[in-house]
């Protein structure tokens, strides 16, 4: 029996690359905390350097100099844990997980100084809960808390072929959802029997689930522009459209694919005309999206979107890899598009568009454009994850990119 795992070089390369961040911030230790949001994909940070995604929480001490230390959420998850974590001190973090932590820092010889703290996501200023860092402090007077968590963050920006490899297996675990909804789906189901559809396409060949976000709607009397995270037992009836985001994971790493489907006929002309133009979007960005070029040149691909007489709800692009990371572009893009469309009259300096943050090669990024209309009624999701290359941005997905009709 054994559990997927990266080599023993990938976890060198990960202790490394932490180790330099350490150097880099005068750092004697990081604490790592994460929790088991987004099924347990706010443990990225954690899982990094140990392998294991805690049910609950978990905290990794890990010193400059020395060896780690997992402390996992409950006592009766330990077994399992110390068969999948890297980590050979893996053991349980008691109720009072900031009290072992600080003993495990003092036993390190590290009472003062600093230490680094690397919570779940520094976008949303997630970190350890407060009551933890304030018993910290109080048992660690003289350590100085540094908070590194957009710092670490970076180190995971770039993939390594062996986390692109296990990319392409949950890219592989997605595309199969769609292809069985095509095959599947057909009038009198609810939305809840989709969910069972897409669990099923890939939990038997060892995926685990992330996300699943569906809306279903009359095509001719739309009521929705992005998919819902809470399903119903709405009954899908002919001539419905499916809109949808559906990630699936291999072992934290995931796919992310967006397809509409037709329920029953073809899709309208008004929606496939949104499709197209979600299409177009999706390809023209791919193309812009090379090493060296930036946001700036992603949000310009995408004014088309604007051209065509629409705009977006949700992010036109993030980054992916366990969790969502940089480059991220939401909604507010919208607002640069005129600038493109109609340079001429684009004077006022907030309407430049800002170059933001780079593109580099070996990002993983979904790309996935949101066509909606102004009264937010009728939108849909095209796209799904890509690794950026020398020429532009990949699909790991290979479902093709059209609207799916389900004929059941």
């Amino acid at each position: 029996m054994s559990y997927p795992s990266f080599s023993s070089a990938e976890f060198e390369r990960r202790n490394r690359l932490a180790s330099e961040l350490m150097k880099a911030n005068d750092l004697q230790a990081l604490v790592l905390f994460g929790n088991s949001g987004m099924n347990r994909h706010n443990q990225a940070n954690v899982f990094w350097l140990s392998n294991y995604l805690d049910w609950h929480h978990a905290y990794l001490v890990f010193p400059l100099h020395g060896e780690p230390t997992l402390f996992n959420s409950l006592i009766n998850h330990v077994p399992n844990a110390r068969l999948i974590s890297v980590i050979p001190d893996t053991r349980w973090g008691t109720y009072d997980p900031a009290t072992e932590i600080a003993a495990q820092l003092k036993k390190s010889g590290i009472s003062r100084g600093r230490v680094g703290l690397v919570g779940v996501n520094a976008t949303f200023d997630m970190g350890m809960p407060y009551q933890h860092f304030a018993s910290l402090c109080a048992s660690l007077p003289e350590i100085e808390w540094a908070d590194v968590t957009r710092d670490f963050a970076r180190l995971r920006f770039i993939k390594s072929e062996e986390e692109f490899a296990w990319l392409q297996i949950a890219a592989e675990y997605t595309d199969a959802t769609v292809a069985a909804l095509e095959a599947e789906v057909k009038p009198g189901m609810t939305e809840h029997n989709l969910i069972g559809i897409i669990e099923a396409a890939y939990r038997g060949r060892g995926g685990q689930p992330h996300l699943s976000y569906l809306r279903s709607m009359p095509m001719d009397a739309p009521t929705a522009c992005v998919p819902s995270q809470n399903v119903t037992d709405r009954v899908i009836q002919r001539g419905d459209v499916i809109i949808m985001e559906i990630s699936a994971s291999y072992w934290g790493y995931s796919g992310q694919i967006q397809r509409p489907i037709a329920v029953g006929q073809d899709p309208t002309p008004e929606w496939q005309r949104l499709f197209d133009i979600g299409v177009q979007a999706f390809e023209r960005i791919c193309a812009v999206m090379k090493p060296g070029s930036n946001e700036g040149d992603v949000i310009r691909a995408s004014a088309l979107i604007g051209e065509a007489g629409y705009r977006i709800y949700d992010d036109l692009i993030h980054g992916f890899g366990v969790d969502i990371q940089p480059p991220l572009i939401d909604q507010h893009c919208v607002k640069y598009w005129s600038a493109v469309l109609n340079p001429a009259l684009s004077t006022d300096e907030s309407s430049a568009i800002p170059a933001g943050r780079q593109i580099l090669k070996d990002m993983a990024v979904v790309v996935q454009p949101n066509p909606i209309t102004s009264d937010e009624r009728m939108g849909l999701q095209v796209g799904g994850l890509t690794r950026i290359c020398d020429h532009g941005a990949v699909s790991l997905q290979h479902f093709p990119l059209k609207f799916v009709v389900a004929r059941g």
